[in-house]
């Protein structure tokens, strides 16, 4: 499955956190180019006393462009004889209940759209589409405001922390997040509800909040459904008048509920690609009611994709009332079958992978984030404080992506332009990439327990190994030293 995924430049943010990108202009110049102070407007009139919230949120803004980790470390460091206000100055501003940062999130996302509609080329036709998944922000106290104790998938392990559910934008070059929710999960053990004693459970921080306020929307959201959750954001998005050609989601979005919802836009029509894991499910298939797995029985000899290196069946079935494909894909003779479902049945198997393969996008920003942006680094107690510190790691990659576009690839007429130097090295990391892939492709045909997604994610959490794949990219004759 990690043929051709597409995030051949997924280190090119990594790469431009250099001294031209970390200079005091880029800020200025980019909220500039957002108009932030008309942006932030709606939401700044709340705050009326002490500092102003543009001038606490650009500082906010400013912190990891210049090698800040945190409000105590700016204040103790080199840069605090630049700033006037105090620390309890921007912690009010996160803890404040009656910001809206939720608008303030969709203002500069609309923002991001509007200047890419206005002033770039058009895209190409590769279709834009709506991205969900959920990823751990790990925290360090039992105190934090609806903290809970998570699975983590990848170390097989219990953390502690909050859900984080994002919906993401592709627009068919770039990737934005455009909302998101943080959720805990309450457990089976009902002696320890969301992983914690009783005990542990009454002494976290807790506060009240109005029920007309943004905070306390923010705060019942925690306990919602992530399935729900998704589905307010879709019909958010769309009521915004995003075009949406896809939704692509895993197994573990994938649901009647949510192909309903998507399925139900009429204005520009939506279709849903998922991966999918409910093995109880039954299909209408020739008039008769059977599972993915009885289905797959009866398809017959698999084909083979050489352009994915794929063996893959497919077929249309009735699910609840619609037509939609049902498709069975793996890596080898002896891999694992993936089972996906698309509720656009014209669609080709290649046409289907290449465009569920766009979801790669968002676990590149998950892992950019908490890298280069410190997302989920907040250990404040108070959850306002979480929602804003999220929110602000969203705008700084938002405000990153804007600047790579403008910089790296377009022009403000819509001319793209690279010199021969760089489209020789694009080139090269492609190959590199490619055999990178091939290596894994190998290693889950050869061995039938290895799960090449799996194993893509465990190199993207080990800092280690990824920084070894990154040296190769940067230079090509590293593979010769390290041999």
């Amino acid at each position: 499955m990690l043929h051709c995924k597409g995030i051949k430049n997924i280190w090119e943010l990594k790469n431009d956190f250099s001294y031209s990108w970390v200079e005091p202009e880029f800020i200025n110049s980019s909220l500039k180019l957002f108009s932030f102070s008309k942006l932030s407007k709606p939401v700044s009139e709340i705050k009326n006393k002490g500092y102003g919230f543009e001038w606490l949120l650009t500082v906010l803004l400013s912190m990891p462009f210049i090698n800040i980790k945190s409000v105590n470390s700016m204040l103790n460091g080199h840069v605090r004889h630049q700033t006037e206000a105090g620390k309890d100055a921007f912690y009010r501003l996160k803890n404040n209940s009656q910001l809206n940062w939720r608008l303030l999130h969709w203002l500069f996302a609309n923002q991001f759209k509007k200047i890419v509609d206005s002033k770039f080329a058009p895209q190409s036709s590769s279709p834009k589409c709506l991205i969900f998944d959920d990823t751990i922000l790990s925290k360090r106290g039992k105190k934090i405001e609806k903290v809970s104790r998570l699975y983590d998938h990848v170390t097989k392990g219990f953390i502690l922390g909050f859900k984080l559910l994002l919906m993401g934008y592709w627009d068919g070059y770039s990737f934005i997040p455009i909302d998101f929710s943080l959720h805990r999960e309450r457990g089976s053990n009902k002696q320890k509800p969301f992983g914690l004693t009783r005990k542990e459970n009454r002494k976290q921080f807790s506060k009240k909040r109005d029920k007309s306020s943004c905070s306390y929307e923010r705060a019942a959201e925690c306990d919602q459904s992530k399935i729900s959750s998704v589905i307010k954001m879709f019909r958010r998005v769309i009521s915004m008048g995003y075009k949406v050609d896809y939704v692509l989601v895993d197994s573990w979005f994938t649901c009647k509920e949510l192909i309903d919802v998507v399925l139900s836009v009429t204005k520009n029509p939506t279709h849903l690609i998922g991966m999918y894991k409910i093995a109880k499910t039954k299909f209408s298939y020739h008039d008769k009611k059977l599972t993915y797995s009885q289905i797959r029985g009866v398809l017959g000899k698999p084909k083979r994709c050489r352009k994915l290196k794929l063996y893959y069946l497919e077929t249309e079935v009735d699910y609840n009332g619609r037509k939609i494909k049902l498709a069975f894909s793996k890596q080898g003779v002896n891999g694992k079958w993936k089972v996906f479902i698309c509720t656009n049945p014209r669609l080709s198997f290649i046409e289907m992978i290449e465009i569920y393969q766009i979801r790669w996008t968002i676990e590149v920003f998950f892992k950019e984030s908490k890298q280069l942006l410190g997302l989920g680094r907040c250990q404040s107690n108070d959850f306002d404080a979480q929602i804003a510190d999220t929110t602000i790691t969203m705008l700084q990659y938002i405000l990153l992506s804007m600047r790579h576009r403008i910089a790296h690839y377009e022009s403000m007429n819509g001319l793209f332009a690279e010199l021969s130097e760089q489209i020789i090295q694009k080139r090269l990391d492609q190959r590199l990439w490619g055999l990178f892939v091939e290596l894994l492709n190998v290693m889950a045909m050869l061995f039938d327990n290895i799960d090449e997604n799996e194993v893509m994610e465990k190199l993207f959490e080990n800092d280690e190994a990824r920084n070894m794949i990154a040296r190769l990219f940067d230079d090509p004759n590293y593979l010769n030293i390290a041999v």
